[in-house]
């Protein structure tokens, strides 16, 4: 059969199937479904290009760093990024661990010592973790940056199988100290996955451990100083199995953050009671898959404004497909992953979910084992709900925002989530949120609570925008959907400059554009253009003259939206 003719059918039979989901399986169009005992994922954007990277862990064969080269396909730059490590790492997590503005990786591995990369700002990376003190061993299982004592610099958490974990607090030059006994976050059990959230929801982040083994779970409760109390039987989070990953999400939108545990046997949700305990619900809600769970993570693949589950199966340990749980916003779930690529049967580890294409659609993207491709599957949902994206920077908080807490008002919801660096099984979801907002017309709120404890609100936006947010600048840049109109890009250099500023425009499609020149106050000092502009590049320039020296925004206004760059005018 004809391929065009082929996807026409699929499209047209999803369509027909309501509750069921549609994804496409783009892994070979992509080119990520490289063979090998593929375990773990992490996304971030190392190279700051605004575009999602994976890096990929594998054992026996070198790591894979897929750069992101924009329509959902990858390049592996490994090799030439110096992050092409050939061992046994099951895990990875990225994090700005320097407040540089370009993020670090750190690999938790099996057989060797685990290795922290610093990021050279230039595609390259330095490994320094002899000198950082971080290169443990001990067959680590789960890997996570988070800022327990709240200071601006991510601290790293590392669960090992059977052996002493430990917990490294930055000390902001580099190195780290293991406070993991001082701290009170010690175990011994048979780690599996983990994560850091804010399970009461006092702006701090809390510990979760899942086990192995029939081993009790643990949560650890943080006191804001980074000191930690079990408070695992006293809040019924100690759900005993063969745990394996961990994700967080508020499935009924009460503003508790609530927890999918995978499983070999039934998996386990856990419902945030909001009084610092929880309920399993899970035969109630309808997601006790049987199979041999491994990663798992909270979406909301449809933008219904209710987050759904998708888990990730060994379907070679025991043969069941992955699922796809589609919530009913009523505390139960629906299986929708039948008859589509997403009830694969591989050997599934890793399961994450971003935004690969920047079409408002989550995507979702396997690390597979068993000598299986990694898969890739574009999320082709067609419906008419609306959505927005939130990408965070801190500056008195920790560069990456890791820890930060966002509410969203729209269509009558109020959605939580959190900027998390490490969940699921061996799997680092996107750090840029994603809240799906039905048929809202206007988002009327967008509150963040950052680590530092700064509250910052913004009312009234349009959605199916992204919005870029630093802290304390008090400043919203958002961007159309690429579906929306065609991109506009503009470039600025030198920065910082002195006596010219030159900006370079790129339309796709020609319409009316504003560019201007703001002060951080919002002030303006130049308009640079105004009207309507062709497609193409266009070229103009900033001569500050007796302008005050200091920190100025250059905005633009185009058809795909609103755009604004930091420039530093210096005399």
């Amino acid at each position: 059969m004809n391929r065009a003719i082929l996807i026409f059918c699929l499209l047209s039979a999803a369509h027909s199937a309501p509750g069921q989901a549609f994804f496409l399986d783009f892994s070979a169009q992509a080119g990520i479904n490289n063979p090998g005992k593929n375990y773990g994922l992490a996304f971030g954007d190392f190279d700051n290009d605004g575009l999602e990277d994976i890096y990929v862990s594998r054992h026996s064969q070198p790591n894979l760093l897929y750069r992101a080269l924009g329509n959902g396909q990858f390049a592996d730059v490994a090799p030439q990024a110096g992050l092409a490590h050939l061992g046994t790492t099951t895990m990875s997590v990225w994090g700005d661990i320097d407040n540089d503005g370009d993020l670090d990786l750190y690999l938790g591995n099996r057989d060797e010592p685990n290795i922290l990369y610093r990021n050279n700002g230039d595609g390259t990376f330095t490994d320094i973790s002899a000198s950082a003190g971080v290169n443990s061993g001990h067959r680590t299982r789960a890997v996570l940056f988070g800022d327990v004592d709240r200071d601006g610099f991510i601290d790293l958490y590392v669960a090992n199988i059977s052996a002493t974990n430990y917990l490294y607090r930055n000390n902001g030059d580099n190195t780290f100290t293991n406070i993991v006994e001082e701290a009170g976050a010690q175990d011994y059990g048979v780690a599996m996955g983990s994560l850091f959230f804010d399970y009461d929801n006092d702006g701090d982040p809390d510990l979760y451990l899942t086990h192995d083994a029939n081993q009790p779970n643990i949560l650890y409760q943080n006191d804001g100083a980074g000191h930690f109390t079990d408070v695992s039987a006293a809040a019924n989070a100690n759900f005993a199995g063969q745990g394996m990953g961990v994700d967080f999400g508020d499935l009924n939108n009460d503003g508790y953050l609530d927890l999918y545990i995978t499983n070999l046997y039934p998996n386990a949700l856990l419902l945030n009671n909001g009084d610092g305990t929880f309920s399993n619900i899970t035969a109630m809600a309808g997601v006790g898959d049987p199979g041999m769970g491994w990663g798992t993570v909270w979406l909301d693949y449809d933008n219904d404004g209710w987050q759904d589950i998708y888990m990730a199966n060994d379907s070679y340990f025991s043969p069941d497909p992955n699922i796809l749980y589609r919530n009913r916003g009523n505390l139960t779930f629906e299986e929708v992953s039948q008859n589509s690529p997403l009830a694969s049967m591989y050997g599934g580890y890793g399961a994450g979910s971003a935004d690969l294409n920047t079409d408002g659609r989550p995507d979702i993207f396997l690390a597979n084992s068993g000598n299986d491709g990694n898969q890739l599957f574009l999320n082709q949902v067609n419906n008419s709900n609306k959505w927005a994206r939130i990408k965070l920077t801190g500056t008195s908080s920790n560069r990456s925002a890791i820890g930060a807490r966002v509410r969203l008002e729209a269509g009558g919801k109020s959605q939580i989530d959190e900027v998390c660096a490490g969940s699921g099984y061996a799997t680092q979801n996107s750090f840029t949120l994603h809240f799906g907002l039905g048929q809202a017309e206007i988002i009327s709120l967008i509150e963040i609570r950052w680590p530092g404890g700064l509250v910052e609100t913004f009312q009234n936006l349009e959605p199916n925008r992204t919005y870029r947010i630093t802290e304390g600048e008090g400043v919203v840049v958002s961007q159309h959907s690429p579906k929306a109109a065609g991109r506009a890009e503009f470039r600025l250099y030198p920065s910082p400059f002195r006596d010219r500023l030159d900006i370079q425009v790129e339309m796709e499609e020609g319409g009316q554009m504003v560019l201007s020149i703001t002060d951080i106050n919002g002030r303006e000092a130049a308009r640079l253009a105004q009207g309507y502009y062709p497609a193409g590049t266009h070229n103009f320039e900033w001569a500050p003259g007796a302008a005050p020296a200091g920190l100025y925004l250059a905005r633009l206004l185009s058809p795909s939206g609103t755009q604004a760059v930091r420039v530093v005018f210096s005399r």
